[in-house]
Parts: C-alpha cells; sequence; structure tokens
C-alpha cells in the first residue's frame, strides 16, 4: 500500500493499474457510503412518515366507531316503553276511542336495520318473559311451539327462542327477577355475563307495573358492522389488521382485516386467527361505552410506498447508479490511458530500433564505400542495393508516420475519384514487386470481373497505395520461414469481387498463408501502438501502427475492412464504393 501512494514514479505498467484501481475504489466508497446512509435514513424516514400517517388515520376511524356507538345508544334509549309489548293502544281524542296496533319493535325487518342487534324484549317483576316480536308471554321453550308454518311466524318463533335462550343464561339477570327489579332505570346499561352477547337493560314503570325492557347485540355481528362501515371511509393503500380485546382477557380477542377489493373499496373480513404477515403496529386505541375496557389495536404489514417515496428513491437509485457508471468509466478511461502511454513508450522503443538499425547499417556501408574499402565492384553493387532497401524501409516508416499524424487532424481529407479497377491492379503490382521479389513471394490476383476497365472503384490513389504496402509488408513480415516448411504457401492473393453483404460496393480480399492470428489478437488488430507478445522477445520488426493505419485509411475512403482467420493464415477483406 505505501508503494501504491509513494510519490515516487512508478514505471512498472501493473503497479499504475493497481494504484489507479485502487483510488477508484476508494472514491467510489467515499461517494457511495454517504449517498447510501442518507438514502437508508431518507427511506426510514419515509416509513416513519407514513406510519405516523396511519396512526393519524386510526384514531381518525376509532372515534368515528365511538362516535356510532354513543349515537347508537342515544336512539334505544329514546325508544317508548309501551313499544315493548306487541300491542300499543292508542288513544284518538276526537273520536274518543282507542285502537290496538302493532309495535313498530314487531317487524323482524326492524331489527335487521342494525347489524348485530338480535332483538328486544320485556320482563315484569314476575319473570315473565315476552318479545315485541312474539304476540304471547313466553315461561319456557314449549311456549314458542306454534302450529303455525307460515315463513314470518317461523322467523319470528327463531327471534324469540334466541332472546329467551341468551336471557335464562345471564345470572346477573336471573338476580335481579328475584330482586323483583328493585331500581328503575330509564336509561339502559348491560350485562356481559354471557359470552359473545351484551344484554342491555332498563327498568320502567308501564301503568303502574315495573319491567325490565331491553335489547341484546352480537359483540361479533356488531362490532364488525361498525368497523366496516367506518373503513369504508378511511384511507388505507395496505391491509390492515384490526383486533378487538377486552384488557385481561387474549381468549375473547376478535380478529378483522380492512383489504381493497378489485372495485378499490374496502372490505372488512372476520377472521379466526390473527394474520401473521400483519405484524407491524401501527395504534392501539380504547373504545368508549358500552365497550370499556375495550381496545382496537390495528397492525399492517409491509408498507406501501407513496407515489412521492417512489419517485425520490428512483432518484436515489439513479443517482448511485450514474456514479458507479461514472467511476467505472473513470476507471476505463485511465486504463486505456496508461494503456496508451504504455503503448506509446513500446512505440518509441520500437521506432528507435527501427531508425537505428537501418541508420547504423547505412552510415557503415556509405563510410566504407567513401574511404574505398570496397575494391570490388560486386561488392560495391551489393552495398548500394543493401543501402537502397534501407532507406526505402525507412521512407514507409516515416511515411506511416506523416500520413497518421495527418488522418489525426480534423482538417486533413483524402482525395475520392473513381478509379478504373484494372489501374488499381497495375497500381498493385508496381506498388508491392520488390516487396515480393526481395522475399521469394508470389503475387496472384483474382477478377470475377471480365472488364475491369469498365468497373470503377471510389478511392484516393495514394491511400489505396499505402493500404496495400502495409498489409503486403506485414503479411510478409510476419511469415515464419522457420516453422513454415512449405514454400507454396509463401504466395498473397488479391481477389476482387461484389460484396456479398452491400449493394454497389466492391470486396478486396487480401489473402495471406501465414502463420495467422489469435482470435484475442483479431480483436486488437486494428488497434494504434498494438503488438503481439511482448517487447523483448519479440523478433519481427515494427512500430504497430502499420494495421491502425490501414484501419484509418480505408475509412477515409468510406469504405469498411474486417480481418478474417483463414486456414491456413489471415484474409483482409475491404469494401469500396463503385460504379
Amino acid at each position: 500500500m505505501k508503494q501504491l501512494f509513494s510519490d515516487k514514479r512508478l514505471l512498472n505498467y501493473q503497479q499504475r493499474i493497481n494504484r489507479l484501481r485502487c483510488f477508484t475504489i476508494i472514491f467510489l466508497v467515499l461517494l457511495l457510503v454517504p449517498i447510501s446512509v442518507v438514502f437508508y435514513q431518507g427511506f426510514n424516514q419515509f416509513e416513519k412518515d407514513l406510519l405516523i400517517e396511519y396512526k393519524r388515520q386510526t384514531e381518525i376511524v376509532t372515534y368515528q366507531i365511538n362516535k356510532r356507538i354513543f349515537k347508537r345508544a342515544i336512539l334505544e334509549n329514546a325508544l317508548s316503553p309501551q313499544a315493548f309489548d306487541y300491542y300499543q293502544y292508542l288513544y284518538n281524542p276526537i273520536n274518543k276511542q282507542v285502537t290496538r296496533v302493532k309495535s313498530p319493535l314487531s317487524k323482524p325487518e326492524y331489527n335487521e336495520r342494525i347489524t348485530g342487534i338480535i332483538g328486544y324484549f320485556q320482563i315484569d317483576e314476575n319473570g315473565q318473559f315476552n318479545s315485541p316480536i312474539w304476540p304471547y308471554i313466553i315461561n319456557s321453550s314449549e311456549d314458542l311451539k306454534s302450529m303455525d308454518a307460515d315463513l314470518e311466524s317461523v322467523k319470528r318463533r327463531g327471534i324469540s327462542f334466541k332472546l329467551y335462550q341468551i336471557t335464562t343464561r345471564s345470572n346477573e339477570l336471573k338476580r335481579l327477577i328475584e330482586q323483583k327489579l328493585p331500581e328503575n332505570n330509564d336509561k339502559f346499561d348491560f350485562f356481559s355475563d354471557v359470552p359473545e352477547y351484551f344484554i342491555f337493560y332498563r327498568i320502567v314503570e308501564v301503568n303502574a307495573h315495573t319491567k325490565l325492557q331491553g335489547y341484546i347485540i352480537d359483540l361479533d355481528d356488531y362490532l364488525g358492522s361498525r368497523v366496516s362501515r367506518v373503513f369504508t371511509t378511511a384511507q388505507f393503500d395496505n391491509d390492515i389488521g384490526i383486533t378487538v380485546q377486552k384488557e385481561g382477557n387474549k381468549e375473547g380477542q376478535r380478529y378483522f382485516v380492512s383489504h381493497i377489493n378489485s372495485k378499490g373499496e374496502a372490505e372488512v373480513t372476520r377472521l379466526a386467527v390473527q394474520d401473521k404477515q400483519l405484524n407491524l403496529l401501527i395504534n392501539q386505541q380504547s373504545l368508549n361505552w358500552p365497550f370499556t375496557g375495550y381496545s382496537i389495536r390495528y397492525s399492517t404489514g409491509q408498507l406501501p410506498l407513496s407515489s412521492a417515496e417512489i419517485y425520490s428513491i428512483s432518484l436515489m437509485l439513479l443517482l448511485i447508479l450514474a456514479i458507479t457508471i461514472g467511476c467505472y468509466g473513470f476507471y476505463r478511461l485511465g486504463v486505456k490511458q496508461l494503456k496508451l502511454a504504455e503503448q506509446r513508450l513500446n512505440f518509441v522503443s520500437s521506432v528507435s530500433h527501427e531508425l537505428k538499425t537501418p541508420l547504423t547499417s547505412i552510415r557503415m556501408y556509405s563510410e566504407m564505400l567513401k574511404t574505398g574499402m570496397v575494391p570490388s565492384e560486386e561488392y560495391k553493387t551489393e552495398y548500394y542495393e543493401f543501402i537502397h532497401s534501407e532507406s526505402e524501409r525507412l521512407s514507409r516508416l516515416i511515411e506511416n508516420i506523416l500520413q497518421l499524424s495527418k488522418l489525426s487532424q480534423p482538417q486533413h481529407t483524402v482525395d475520392l475519384q473513381y478509379t478504373k479497377l484494372s489501374i488499381l491492379t497495375d497500381i498493385i503490382r508496381s506498388k508491392i514487386s520488390s516487396l515480393l521479389v526481395k522475399s521469394d513471394f508470389i503475387l496472384n490476383i483474382f477478377s470475377d470481373f471480365e472488364q475491369p476497365e469498365k468497373v470503377m472503384l471510389l478511392v484516393d490513389l495514394d491511400a489505396f497505395s499505402q493500404v496495400v504496402i502495409n498489409i503486403t509488408d506485414n503479411a510478409i513480415k510476419f511469415f515464419d520461414n522457420e516453422s513454415i516448411q512449405d514454400e507454396s504457401r509463401k504466395k498473397i492473393d488479391f481477389i476482387f469481387k461484389m460484396d456479398p453483404k452491400t449493394k454497389d460496393q466492391i470486396l478486396m480480399e487480401i489473402r495471406d498463408y501465414g502463420n495467422g492470428i489469435s482470435v484475442e489478437q483479431q480483436s486488437k488488430v486494428f488497434e494504434l501502438f498494438y503488438r503481439g507478445g511482448s517487447e523483448l522477445t519479440r523478433s519481427t520488426q515494427g512500430t504497430g501502427i502499420g494495421l491502425a493505419l490501414v484501419n484509418e485509411l480505408v475509412l477515409a475512403q468510406q469504405g469498411t475492412i474486417e480481418v478474417q482467420r483463414m486456414t491456413p493464415g489471415l484474409a483482409m477483406k475491404m469494401s469500396f464504393k463503385c460504379k
């Protein structure tokens, strides 16, 4: 680590990569850690805010439930004592007659208007039971047997029987009856000693007789209806678990769940057991009379995200993604720059070698010729040819460098013109003949066109020549004479044909039969300064700009180029516009 962050210059390429990687990771961590903390805190705050909003809504729901229960109790207190008899007697002061009519409580529909109310009943001081829904006194279940078989009679009898059974189970009610209804109370109170039911009662005077009047509610239906009515107007986007419980009585808990149906409306359903998924406590509120001692516990599951929260989280994630991509792009750019610097260093090394070797040889041979150390004309001719060959190689190297420099300038343009195919084949022969003869290579030119003088290609003659020379020189240079013993492979084929992929273009394929390249090299051959292998072990000459220059020159001539691995050898395929 000390070496990575040392101020000393690191010349090793891998050390520079390690330093860049370390810097990038530290920079990314320094950016992502505070952003992640802010994101986490913000997400938790969103949940807290939503939980607070849900808590506020549950307080409103509890208030509405208490309000409905209180309102129902007030309305029941307003019932007339005479309404608890099956018949009512009304006096008409005009005709001074008494009319007998049925009590409004005698209609089964009256009970059904309020979900959870089973019905109304009345007991006198002698313990005689009657219900306004049944016209007779009931002293036992035998009194409810009747020959009436119509539907309404069966319904009335069923309600009366249920009321009679529930009242006979209440010990508190029996105690009052045994005490002959000792106290008067015109406001309803209740007994809760019968499980699942509340028995509301009041003791009043009716025609000089003391009577106990009351009604019975089914707790499950009554509470469920109140909760359902309130929750239809509540604004919850998530399922809400509702637990109604009495303090100190866990076995008597009642479970409901409010969920949104397919129509977008809230529905409340009674559950036998608590939904385990709705375990996030929102609030717990107490109920008012007559459910004093009861409380409602609200819970939910995973809180949904609001549109604002989704928008904020999306922006956060996009920011994190942008920072990550930016750091990765910075790293990749740094790697490319370090790789380019390494390639340039290798380029300087190879160019220095390429320039120094022929210059040294030229200087040595020229000094020998100048001082007259070579008396034989045969040797002089050989030295002159060597000096000429090395100077041509220097010229090509310098020309490649200058051409690459020109192509990198935006103002540089090539002079494109349509040229006959026959002229281009002549240029190929003239430009590469010396290279081929020197290395004992054979040139083959094949064409699918019977009249090449009528086929025109859009090229720049100088650029085209340089492309042909560079590819040919590259093929000859990388032909390994030691490993390839077959002399018939020392040839280069130029093939002209119509491009099968694109209309109005001619494909020029330059094929050699050398060692070829690997799959990895195939994707990098056109990269600037790229040379396969190590600079320390490489035996072939070159600077790594030849094929990069070829690629730039072909693109400048509005053409395309691709490399294809062959067996054996390699093929360079170039397409040019034609007419």
